[in-house]
């Protein structure tokens, strides 16, 4: 029955799915993705909790979107010197000192423009906006809108979720990666120029942080 699990039933609802792994096969090869699942939490600890065994490998999919090279791919020195450049501002201890003043006033302008709507999709019209507003204000992009990063964030998180193989092992829809090379060129785009500002005049955003 693993052979026939269909990227469509994962995406519509994989907890049926999920549940009969951990039932029959809570580590089974599952074609669909072209990858091993491990369907049970006492498995996915012993992942975690012992990395002299085990390492972390990203997604195919996710590959195809970010490259090779990232925090999600890499392991040892390679992963604690990439995350050297990403933790001091995301720690608890730091995330305190600014969250409020970060996400508040956002979060407040954003009702303001929903409030009288009646009736609106919660995720489309406050959650999205204020997530990717309050993390772009985070790395520095103040100036990008907030309907360019929410369509910025979709469309990688489609590439990245763009799982589904066919019977040999080749991504069954190139479709959802064309679009976020398109989006990530985008971000280049916009992001680039920055790079030269931020060199000469580095300043308290992540982005800053991590090129210095």
């Amino acid at each position: 029955w693993i052979d026939e699990i269909t990227m469509e039933e994962l995406d519509r609802d994989p907890n049926p799915i999920y549940e009969r792994l951990r039932r029959e096969a809570p580590v089974a090869y599952v074609p669909a993705v072209g990858m091993h699942v491990v369907a049970t939490r006492e498995l996915c600890l012993q992942i975690t909790q012992d990395p002299q065994a085990w390492s972390t490998v990203i997604a195919p999919s996710g590959g195809r979107t970010f490259g090779k090279g990232t925090v999600l791919d890499s392991n040892g020195e390679q992963h604690r010197r990439i995350r050297e450049w990403i933790d001091p501002q995301l720690r608890p201890a730091a995330v305190d000192t600014y969250v409020e003043a970060l996400v508040r006033p956002q979060a407040q302008r954003i009702l303001e423009r929903i409030e009288d709507l009646g009736a609106a999709d919660i995720q489309e019209a406050y959650f999205a906006p204020v997530s990717v507003r309050a993390v772009g204000d985070l790395m520095g992009l103040t100036d990008v809108p907030s309907e360019t990063l929410v369509r910025w964030f979709q469309t990688l998180a489609l590439s990245y979720g763009n799982a589904a193989v066919d019977e040999h092992g080749n991504f069954a829809d190139p479709a959802p990666f064309e679009a976020g090379d398109r989006v990530k060129e985008e971000i280049v785009a916009t992001v680039d120029p920055m790079l030269d500002h931020w060199t000469a005049h580095p300043d308290h955003t992540l982005i800053s942080h991590c090129l210095h």
